[in-house]
């Protein structure tokens, strides 16, 4: 009888080792590693929450993130993210990223510039395209700061991003406090990965080359070689 307790006790304590690996294992990989995510409003259409042939403006799409990505690795210009910004608590935010620290951005007859190079941008929808505008007249010329990032949304039309402070109202305490246009990389949660819903929407998302601002550099450092 005492055996047969024992066995029992033993085969409760393995149970419970195992069930609390699997929590731990469960937690780290949703903590650090990937983490479901989703989707809500038409700010990123075509990109994301563009189903059945419409931008869908509740909840729409889901998404892994990976979150590891940004631990060894810093966000690139192009790069999906999931992030919160300045002064809004625990609310989540996805949007692409297009001003890396030290750029100089700058929103012009409809176009986003980055160092004086205007970004093609093929992402967006031919409604969006070349059609990006700055909010306040005086409020479209952006220099990022050292490890902050400034974000817009694929849907520009739609989108109420750094061009507003991330604020769904667009007030000048925006403006007047230019600092909370950008977002700093703590901030950042993780790198969108994988739609994974609906079905008929099943994709990786790809990262984005600028390669006019590539070959814009390449050709400055050729420059600088030629007059040494």
């Amino acid at each position: 009888m005492e055996e047969k307790k024992k066995k029992i006790l033993l085969w409760l304590l393995d149970l419970g080792i195992n069930i609390a690996i699997i929590i731990i294992l469960v937690l780290v990989i949703q903590n650090w590693i990937i983490a479901p995510f989703d989707v809500s409003g038409s700010s990123m259409c075509d990109t994301l929450n563009y189903i059945d042939g419409e931008c869908k403006s509740g909840y729409g799409e889901k998404i892994i993130i990976n979150e590891a990505t940004y631990v060894f690795n810093d966000p690139e210009r192009g790069d999906v993210v999931v992030f919160k910004s300045p002064g809004t608590e625990d609310k989540y935010f996805i949007k692409r990223i297009i001003g890396v620290p030290g750029d100089t951005l700058e929103i012009k007859e409809g176009d986003v510039y980055i160092n004086d190079v205007k970004l093609k941008e093929t992402y967006l929808n031919s409604t969006n395209r070349g059609n990006t505008k700055s909010y306040f007249s005086d409020f479209n010329v952006f220099n990022v700061p050292e490890d902050k990032y400034f974000l817009m949304g694929d849907n520009r039309n739609s989108s109420r991003d750094a061009r507003t402070c991330f604020r769904n109202e667009i007030d000048l305490d925006c403006k007047n406090n230019p600092d909370e246009a950008f977002v700093e990389k703590s901030e950042i949660r993780g790198k969108a990965w994988v739609v994974w819903w609906p079905l008929s929407n099943i994709k990786i998302l790809s990262h984005h080359k600028y390669f006019e601002l590539e070959l814009s550099e390449d050709q400055e450092n050729s420059e600088s070689l030629a007059e040494k």
